[in-house]
């Protein structure tokens, strides 16, 4: 019962935010918010794993991972990033052939 007491007063932003493996936490890329707003069928292996204390590891021992922002300690600084994709964009060439992808121009392999 006291995992789920809050740490924190209520503050704006998403539920959610990312604990480093330095101990740092810093709020979650636009990306990782999409992530954890898709419903998960509780059996399913991607549902994401949310730690319930700040200070505990996740199944791969770990200290970063997702956790509640009420349960972030007061005194740890929750980091402002720029809300963006974390995953980069490739530009990728299309063959004569039509499939899309990262092609060598080189005959030889």
């Amino acid at each position: 019962m006291r995992y789920f007491i809050p740490l924190r007063p209520q503050e704006n932003g998403f539920a959610y935010v990312y604990v480093n493996s330095d101990g740092t936490v810093r709020e979650l890329y636009d990306d990782e918010v999409e992530y954890l707003n898709e419903e998960f069928h509780p059996t399913d292996g991607a549902k994401p794993y949310v730690k319930s204390r700040y200070k505990s590891l996740t199944p791969d021992k770990k200290m970063s991972g997702v956790i509640q922002r009420n349960r972030v300690p007061r005194k740890v600084e929750i980091k402002n990033v720029v809300r963006q994709s974390i995953i980069k964009k490739t530009e990728h060439d299309v063959d004569e052939t039509g499939a899309s992808g990262i092609f060598s121009k080189s005959p030889n392999f």
